[in-house]
Protein backbone atom coordinates (compact mmCIF):
# COMPACT_ATOMS: atom_id res chain seq x y z
CA UNK A 1 0.00 0.00 0.00
CA UNK A 2 1.17 3.14 -0.88
CA UNK A 3 0.91 6.38 0.93
CA UNK A 4 0.84 9.90 -0.27
CA UNK A 5 0.76 13.02 1.45
CA UNK A 6 -0.52 16.28 -0.28
CA UNK A 7 1.84 19.03 -1.37
CA UNK A 8 1.26 21.45 1.43
CA UNK A 9 1.15 18.37 3.79
CA UNK A 10 4.38 17.16 2.70
CA UNK A 11 5.99 20.51 3.22
CA UNK A 12 5.04 20.68 6.54
CA UNK A 13 6.35 17.96 7.57
CA UNK A 14 9.94 19.15 5.73
CA UNK A 15 9.60 21.68 7.59
CA UNK A 16 9.28 20.40 10.80
CA UNK A 17 11.77 18.12 10.30
CA UNK A 18 14.01 21.02 9.53
CA UNK A 19 13.39 23.18 12.85
CA UNK A 20 13.62 20.06 14.63
CA UNK A 21 16.98 19.16 13.34
CA UNK A 22 18.18 22.80 13.64
CA UNK A 23 17.24 22.61 17.67
CA UNK A 24 18.94 19.28 17.97
CA UNK A 25 21.97 20.81 15.83
CA UNK A 26 21.61 24.01 18.38
CA UNK A 27 22.36 22.11 21.94
CA UNK A 28 25.09 20.19 20.39
CA UNK A 29 27.06 22.76 19.85
CA UNK A 30 26.91 23.05 23.91
CA UNK A 31 30.08 21.53 25.67
CA UNK A 32 28.31 18.83 28.85
CA UNK A 33 30.26 16.77 31.20
CA UNK A 34 31.28 13.68 29.10
CA UNK A 35 31.15 15.40 26.17
CA UNK A 36 33.73 18.53 25.38
CA UNK A 37 33.38 20.62 22.29
CA UNK A 38 36.43 21.54 20.30
CA UNK A 39 37.09 24.92 19.20
CA UNK A 40 36.99 26.17 15.82
CA UNK A 41 40.60 26.00 15.05
CA UNK A 42 41.00 22.94 16.43
CA UNK A 43 42.86 23.93 18.79
CA UNK A 44 41.38 24.08 22.20
CA UNK A 45 38.69 21.75 24.14
CA UNK A 46 35.95 22.86 26.02
CA UNK A 47 35.10 20.75 28.84
CA UNK A 48 32.21 21.53 31.10
CA UNK A 49 33.41 19.18 34.15
CA UNK A 50 30.01 20.11 36.09
CA UNK A 51 27.07 21.73 35.88
CA UNK A 52 29.35 24.56 37.59
CA UNK A 53 33.05 23.84 36.57
CA UNK A 54 34.63 25.24 32.85
CA UNK A 55 37.79 23.97 31.54
CA UNK A 56 40.07 24.55 28.37
CA UNK A 57 42.39 22.46 27.31
CA UNK A 58 45.30 22.43 24.34
CA UNK A 59 44.81 20.22 22.17
CA UNK A 60 47.22 17.93 23.97
CA UNK A 61 45.56 17.84 27.08
CA UNK A 62 47.14 20.37 29.06
CA UNK A 63 44.90 23.07 31.16
CA UNK A 64 45.00 26.68 29.80
CA UNK A 65 41.96 27.45 31.67
CA UNK A 66 39.47 26.64 34.45
CA UNK A 67 36.98 28.57 36.48
CA UNK A 68 34.34 27.28 38.75
CA UNK A 69 31.12 29.30 39.16
CA UNK A 70 29.77 27.48 41.82
CA UNK A 71 29.08 30.19 43.97
CA UNK A 72 26.60 31.39 40.96
CA UNK A 73 25.09 28.00 40.54
CA UNK A 74 24.64 26.83 43.97
CA UNK A 75 20.85 27.96 44.10
CA UNK A 76 19.67 26.85 41.07
CA UNK A 77 19.76 23.44 39.67
CA UNK A 78 19.94 24.25 36.07
CA UNK A 79 23.80 24.46 35.28
CA UNK A 80 25.97 26.36 33.04
CA UNK A 81 25.98 27.22 29.67
CA UNK A 82 29.25 26.52 27.33
CA UNK A 83 29.70 27.30 23.80
CA UNK A 84 32.24 28.49 21.34
CA UNK A 85 31.62 30.76 19.04
CA UNK A 86 31.41 29.85 15.72
CA UNK A 87 34.17 32.25 13.96
CA UNK A 88 36.84 32.34 16.37
CA UNK A 89 38.25 30.59 19.73
CA UNK A 90 35.87 32.40 21.89
CA UNK A 91 34.25 30.60 24.45
CA UNK A 92 30.96 31.53 26.11
CA UNK A 93 29.89 30.87 29.43
CA UNK A 94 25.94 31.62 30.03
CA UNK A 95 25.77 31.67 33.84
CA UNK A 96 22.03 31.94 35.45
CA UNK A 97 20.94 34.89 36.87
CA UNK A 98 24.71 35.98 36.76
CA UNK A 99 25.25 37.13 33.32
CA UNK A 100 27.72 36.19 30.59
CA UNK A 101 31.57 35.84 30.43
CA UNK A 102 33.48 35.83 27.72
CA UNK A 103 36.84 33.27 27.91
CA UNK A 104 39.74 34.17 25.47
CA UNK A 105 43.59 34.01 25.32
CA UNK A 106 44.67 38.04 25.82
CA UNK A 107 47.82 39.68 23.89
CA UNK A 108 50.02 38.06 26.06
CA UNK A 109 48.23 34.55 24.99
CA UNK A 110 46.95 34.11 28.98
CA UNK A 111 43.15 32.67 28.29
CA UNK A 112 41.05 35.16 31.05
CA UNK A 113 37.37 35.46 31.84
CA UNK A 114 35.71 39.07 30.97
CA UNK A 115 31.90 39.98 31.66
CA UNK A 116 30.29 40.34 28.26
CA UNK A 117 26.96 40.50 26.53
CA UNK A 118 26.22 37.71 24.45
CA UNK A 119 26.63 38.06 21.01
CA UNK A 120 23.76 37.53 18.90
CA UNK A 121 25.17 34.39 17.61
CA UNK A 122 25.22 32.49 20.74
CA UNK A 123 22.01 34.33 22.25
CA UNK A 124 20.16 32.85 19.07
CA UNK A 125 21.02 29.14 19.94
CA UNK A 126 18.01 29.73 22.80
Amino acid sequence: MTHRFSRPLAGILALLLALTACGDDRQDRFASPGAPKTSPSGKFVAHAESASEVRVTDRNGGDVFRKSYEYATSHRADGIGVVWLSTKDQLWVLVPNDGTERIEPGPDGEWRATKDELPSEITRLG
